[in-house]
């Protein structure tokens, strides 16, 4: 068995403001969490420094993912707000991405192929791109109700 890592980076492709939050969690390890960081239309950000999974043989674990997204509208006044470029900005619809029929997590495995390599998440208005050196999966990217944010 050889314990690999990766470094994740999210790309904002929606054309609006957003806040995520990218949860990866290599089967029976710990969930990564890289808490809420705000986008603006185009950024590109590095979300961890380092994911950590297994290849080898007598591995069996796979690589899950969760993307959490809340669009952000710009305001102007007074009110409580988060501060994007000098812009003022409240929180709009929540979205998620898409994990498949009685599953929890989208899965996109990182092989020996990635280590120590990037792997870019390409967020667009209604789909998610998982790119990585040994290959690429995508899923939907989805508006849904108040439980955004929750580890279910």
């Amino acid at each position: 068995m050889y314990v690999r890592e990766a470094r994740i980076v999210l790309e904002n492709h929606t054309g609006s403001y957003f806040k995520f939050q990218v949860l990866h969690q290599y089967t029976g390890k710990d969930t990564d969490d890289s808490g809420w960081i705000k986008f603006a239309p185009g950024d590109s950000k590095q979300v961890f420094a380092r994911v950590v999974y297994h290849t080898g043989f007598m591995t069996t674990g796979v690589d899950n993912w969760i993307i959490h997204g809340k669009q952000l509208n710009k305001v102007k006044g007074t009110v409580p707000s988060l501060q994007i470029d000098g812009q003022a900005f409240i929180e709009g619809l929540s979205y998620r991405s898409y994990h498949g029929f009685g599953a929890e997590w989208k899965k996109h495995m990182l092989t020996a192929e990635d280590d120590g390599k990037t792997t870019v998440i390409k967020v667009y208005q209604s789909t998610i791109d998982f790119i990585s050196p040994s290959g690429k999966s995508s899923t939907r990217f989805d508006t849904i109700g108040d439980t955004v944010g929750r580890i279910m």
